[in-house]
């Protein structure tokens, strides 16, 4: 990757180590957790399949973090298309995919002169994006598989509410999925239980990553002017990465600062500085919302996010309730419109039918379509997403509830949208709305447009666009993931930056934190040449 800041050397205020994590979710927790010296072992369970039992009795007490990822991982199969994370799951959670919750094959032990010094910065408290939704709702994973090593989630669970925690145990969450607030507090709780708390900068947003050179100048025996060392700074010299941000308090801490002209608080801020040799990327992808690009998108009635749709839900609530002046009371509403047909626009639809008000679902393929993540769920674990799925369809009927199949928005009013066929061009505004090439338009309380996320990688330069499987083009999680060495997730055009999670394709937690074992073995096989 290019850097704009060829020759510079790094600040005299930076601090120093030897990696940078950017994001602070489950796998850079994992991660975090690993590189603090806490290695695994193959403890001899049972596994279903023998050829990885028997290279893993081969090497029983010997790390996996000195082992052969790529003899391990051999003709291993799973719902990841990165071989470290299916090796990391199979050991981690057995036989997962077979509905089967067996005990882990990994043993932890903590060995203090493996320690890497690391530091990970993160936008919100431990767990990332898990701290920006709702804690009511449930995850789209099963509980077990959302936990970190070294520590289960179930018997987390009980640990901290016995009361609580054993009524789950004879409900749906504990044996299925679990309560976003519960992984929430896991998260928390699992960096200090784990000891790597101060590890952890939460409330830093990173603005840029660069790379910088130490250089030693020349000074000129007969001018005594000071030339440069060498003509080719990137050939003859490594580089290290600069990465540079700001720190914003938590609100409700009184860091607040008034602003004297607009009368507003504005959150206190204090940049930050640090040089390390190598960057993971490690962000979510749910920083920055897809758009439609239609005329109105940016009206206050539209949003984009599940966070954004609950406040602006709550409203809509309290207008409905009275909660609010004579002037702006309402009735009866008009119906929400959600667009989109994945989980999210999922969940907007339940929580607005849950409110008693009536929903208008835009979507742009058949209900049928196999592409629908709906059929890819099972029934028996994921009932209020095959509702959904079943209105779609038309197999189940409500009041609050209306379709509109093959539409996309085209324009958003101020509470007006008009809706047309996502399959024709420009229509004729005239048609009859029973005809495929029909514009309606619709009225309504609120938009939510929920048709997906993508990583925010503004720090990098253009964005990260140089580092993915089709260079110039976006990075995104499903269809231009960073293009990394499958064992070592190095960036092939950057085998300084590593990438993990989404960013790689690995969207679930339980392979997600995979990478975490391919980039501490592949540190630890660096420092064993340093020693050699």
């Amino acid at each position: 990757m290019a850097s704009s800041n060829v020759g510079i050397q790094h600040s005299a205020d930076a601090k120093h180590t030897e990696v940078v994590i950017i994001g602070n979710g489950p796998s850079a927790i994992a991660l975090s957790f690993m590189l603090s010296g806490y290695r695994p072992y193959y403890n001899g369970a049972t596994l279903s399949n023998e050829y990885l039992v028997q290279r893993l009795q081969d090497s029983a007490d010997i790390s996996l973090f000195e082992q052969d990822l790529r003899y391990l991982s051999e003709g291993l199969e799973g719902r990841s298309n990165n071989p470290v994370a299916l090796l990391f799951d199979q050991l981690f959670h057995p036989d997962a995919d077979l509905g089967v919750d067996a005990p882990t094959a990994l043993e932890w032990k903590y060995e203090r002169q493996h320690c890497i010094p690391h530091v990970v910065l993160g936008k919100t408290k431990p767990g990332g994006t898990w701290q920006k939704i709702d804690g009511s709702m449930q995850t789209i994973s099963q509980s077990s598989w959302m936990e970190l090593p070294n520590m289960a989630f179930k018997e987390w669970l009980v640990s901290e509410d016995r009361t609580r925690s054993s009524a789950r145990l004879d409900g749906h969450s504990v044996a299925g999925r679990a309560t976003v607030a519960d992984v929430k507090d896991y998260y928390t709780d699992y960096i200090k239980r784990q000891d790597i708390e101060r590890k952890f900068k939460d409330f830093h947003t990173v603005t840029s990553v660069q790379q910088v050179y130490h250089l030693r100048n020349i000074v000129d025996h007969e001018s005594g002017e000071v030339e440069p060392c060498c003509a080719n700074v990137r050939r003859n010299h490594p580089h290290c990465w600069e990465v540079r941000g700001y720190v914003t308090s938590p609100c409700g801490d009184g860091s607040q600062i008034r602003n004297e002209e607009s009368g507003e608080d504005i959150v206190a801020q204090q940049g930050f500085c640090y040089v390390a040799p190598h960057v993971v990327l490690s962000v979510g992808t749910y920083d920055l919302p897809n758009r439609l690009g239609v005329v109105g998108e940016s009206l206050p009635c539209v949003v984009h996010s599940l966070g954004e749709f609950e406040q602006a839900l709550l409203s809509l609530r309290l207008e409905l309730s009275g909660d609010v002046t004579d002037e702006t009371r309402v009735s009866s509403p008009d119906p929400v419109l959600v667009v989109g047909a994945g989980l999210s626009a999922a969940d907007a639809i339940l929580t607005t039918m849950d409110a008693g008000i009536p929903v208008i679902h835009v979507f742009r393929r058949a209900p049928t379509h196999a592409s629908l993540v709906f059929s890819k769920l099972p029934r028996a674990i994921y009932p209020e997403y095959h509702r959904v799925h079943r209105l779609m369809k038309g197999q189940e009927h409500s009041e609050l509830y209306t379709p509109m199949p093959k539409q996309t928005v085209m324009e958003v009013r101020d509470r007006a949208v008009l809706v047309g066929s996502s399959g024709e061009g420009v229509c004729s505004s005239t048609a009859s709305s029973n005809t495929s090439t029909s514009l309606t338009w619709v009225d309504v309380s609120l938009v939510a447009i929920m048709v997906g996320a993508r990583s925010d990688l503004g720090f990098l330069p253009r964005e990260g666009r140089d580092l993915g499987i089709v260079p110039k083009w976006p990075i995104d999680s499903k269809h231009n993931i960073i293009d990394v060495d499958p064992f070592t997730y190095q960036a092939n055009r950057n085998p300084q930056m590593f990438a993990m999670g989404p960013l790689v394709g690995d969207n679930f937690v339980r392979f997600g934190i995979g990478g975490a074992l391919a980039i501490v073995n592949h540190f630890n096989k660096c420092r064993k040449k340093e020693v050699v």
